[in-house]
């Protein structure tokens, strides 16, 4: 029989890599040999997330930090203006493969990067032709050809309606000079902004050109549109919102990240990263079995897909295909109830298209997908949301988001009144119902079902330890004296006490699935 197998470190400090504090990040780690889909989404609904195969749970009463789990509800999310904004850019650009000019802003995050804006700066080309003595040329022209128009028209009028024409006055004078002004000032303005065509007119020929393509006449989709008219734009067609006379092309490939596919492309998305780790995070590249150990190795079980989904639940790598040129990698497990964002590292030369914006919206888009064949999929998981941290708070920007209630593992909706709360305390029981309590609570009386692996060798219950492996060998009064005053001189701790601190964190469900690794050696 198989087990998925836990090594228990206990209480962990180390540096904040959100406040930069050093060992004031507080949590409870332990290494995961392996993990049913089912047992690491049991986890990461009591604030587990892992990094590789170790898997972290923050203390958020003490850590510098709080980090509280947080999802977004994927079937029924809602585009905001920004990330309209953000996918229209990237249609823009698949389109006619032009950079917008705006002032660039990257906003960099722990784990991924928001908010970017193209910086656009336009080279005027250097040439010998003086500009201004055309200008000035064709005014002088342009107000004789005026002059000379005017009076011939005059002329036309009096002899057909033969009335005697007085001569110019000061103000017809001033007025005729207005005139010429204007028509001069009209002549300069088409020189200097050559006449380009409307924005209308360019979006009729656009969608022309789209329904030619797809063999549909205007009439036919003039007729569709009227019933639809009042149908918002969703996701998916934004994100579908493309032509096969497209400039660029923009393909996501799903890749398992222990397949020959992952292999035969390794050395791109690893060069990938060194890119983005040192420009992105100012940080020294890795080499590449770190790189492995962090964003390819999982402790998660692969699953065969089911009900005809497109894959099956474990951990994959999405990779982001401009054309032929890798842009960015998003790093995900697709589990029983959602799929769980790892981690996601891009091209910096493509930030002017918000690429972690991006990949957020098609990750959404991909739970929506994959819900059409699994109904309980339908959780978009964003790991941590940080509210004492700013730049942490982005995610909750994707609505509706929940947030994981520290004591009571319930899921809150993420509100204004939850934010202003965290601002007044940064550590929260977001569950306002204090009779509302663990439904998973690890009680005393369940320790009598908890696995253990001894030694490498033994599969047992923890009764049964403590009858064969700790009782059986002591045999007088002497060797109890012993291992006590050991235990105090080593200060090792006490084996019950420590097993009962991590059933209590893992939860009922997964403290009787899961097998505790015990080395007595």
């Amino acid at each position: 029989m198989d087990y998925s197998l836990i090594n228990y470190y206990g209480y962990q400090k180390s540096r904040c890599g959100y406040c930069k504090g050093v060992k004031c990040s507080n949590s409870h780690g332990m290494h995961a040999y392996g993990l049913t889909p089912q047992e690491y989404q049991d986890l990461i609904d009591r604030g587990w997330r892992r990094a590789g195969l170790y898997c972290y749970k923050p203390d958020n009463i003490k850590t510098c930090c709080p980090c509280y789990t947080i999802k977004c509800d994927a079937l029924e999310f809602k585009l905001t203006k920004t990330h309209k904004k953000i996918l229209r850019r990237m249609n823009r650009f698949l389109r006619d493969g032009k950079k917008e000019q705006h002032e660039e802003r990257i906003e960099n995050s722990m784990d991924t990067e928001r908010n970017c804006e193209e910086s656009g700066i336009i080279d005027v080309p250097k040439t010998d032709i003086n500009l201004a003595d055309i200008v000035t040329k064709t005014r002088e022209n342009c107000t004789t050809n005026l002059q000379n128009k005017q009076n011939a028209q005059i002329k036309n009028v009096s002899q057909d309606a033969n009335i005697a024409i007085p001569k110019t006055s000061a103000s017809s004078q001033l007025c005729e000079n207005s005139e010429q002004n204007d028509s001069s000032q009209q002549c300069e303005i088409s020189l200097e902004r050559p006449v380009c065509k409307k924005a209308k007119q360019m979006r009729l020929e656009r969608r022309r050109t789209k329904l030619a393509l797809r063999g549909i006449s205007e009439e036919t989709a003039t007729a569709s549109k009227s019933k639809i008219q009042n149908k918002e734009k969703s996701l998916q067609d934004y994100i579908n919102d493309t032509t096969a006379s497209d400039k660029h092309k923009l393909k996501l490939i799903l890749v398992e990240v222990n397949s020959n596919q992952f292999r035969n492309t390794l050395m791109k998305t690893f060069a990938l990263y060194k890119k983005y780790q040192i420009l992105i995070h100012n940080d020294p590249p890795l080499d590449v079995n770190s790189y492995l150990e962090f964003l390819q190795e999982s402790p998660i079980e692969m699953i065969e897909p089911v009900n005809g989904a497109p894959t099956g639940y474990g951990s994959f790598h999405q990779q982001y295909w401009l054309d032929d040129k890798l842009i960015a990698v998003g790093v995900i497990d697709i589990l029983p109830y959602c799929v769980s964002s790892v981690y996601f590292f891009y091209d910096p030369d493509y930030s002017f298209l918000s690429l972690g914006t991006y990949a957020s919206l098609r990750e959404i888009e991909f739970v929506q997908q994959l819900s059409t064949h699994v109904d309980a999929i339908k959780y978009y998981y964003m790991g941590f949301y940080i509210h004492s941290c700013p730049k942490m708070r982005y995610k909750g920007k994707l609505a509706p988001s929940y947030l994981l209630c520290p004591e009571s593992y319930s899921w809150c909706l993420l509100t204004q009144e939850i934010r202003d709360k965290l601002d007044e305390n940064k550590y929260q029981r977001l569950n306002s119902n204090l009779s509302d309590e663990d439904p998973n609570k690890f009680e005393i009386r369940d320790l009598d079902k908890v696995r253990l692996l001894v030694n490498q060798r033994h599969f047992v219950t923890y009764p049964q330890y403590i009858q064969s492996f700790k009782i059986k060998h002591i045999d007088n009064i002497l060797d109890i004296i012993r291992s006590r005053i050991y235990k105090e001189i080593t200060g090792e701790n006490d084996d019950r006490d420590i097993i009962i601190e991590y059933c209590k964190l893992v939860g009922k469900k997964c403290a009787h699935r899961l097998t505790y690794f015990k080395n007595d050696i």
